[in-house]
């Protein structure tokens, strides 16, 4: 009984310790996609994996977005650009991941049910639009683009 004891304390330990590293991070690199692809690419892919993809895309961008000014590299803490780390805007960055992933969970419901009614062609331009989108994000202001 006590080994389980233990077990459970130890997972709820590295659980609350790997939340509290990301709550001060704008974005990781779990948040971004890992692959890029052409039109050929897509092309060969069914219906049900495009739509996958263009919520993959969507989500990283709504991810990002919102701190481009302030950063497009992952992983960064508030630290790191120098925003104070006080538990006001460590409570108010909680929150709106927090707000975030509720947007993105609305999304991905929405984009399954809608999207999978538009054209294979049309979810194909998205989504190398989304990426186009992704790339200029990562190179960042000083990218040449």
């Amino acid at each position: 009984m006590n080994k389980i004891l233990l077990s459970i304390s130890i997972l709820i330990m590295g659980s609350s310790i790997i939340n509290a590293q990301s709550v001060n991070t704008f974005f990781t690199k779990s948040d971004r996609i890992n692959k890029f692809h052409t039109i050929d690419d897509l092309e060969g892919l069914g219906k049900g994996d495009l739509v996958s993809l263009y919520a993959d895309r969507f989500a990283e961008i709504t991810k990002i977005m919102p701190f481009m000014a302030i950063t497009t590299k992952s992983d960064q803490k508030l630290q790191d650009v120098g925003i104070r780390e006080n538990s006001e805007n460590l409570k108010l960055l909680s929150k709106y991941k927090e707000d975030e992933r509720e947007r993105i969970k609305a999304s991905n419901n929405l984009i399954a049910d809608f999207v999978a009614y538009a054209d294979s062609e049309n979810i194909i331009w998205s989504i190398l639009y989304m990426e186009d989108i992704i790339k200029k994000l990562r190179l960042g202001f000083h990218g040449n683009f």
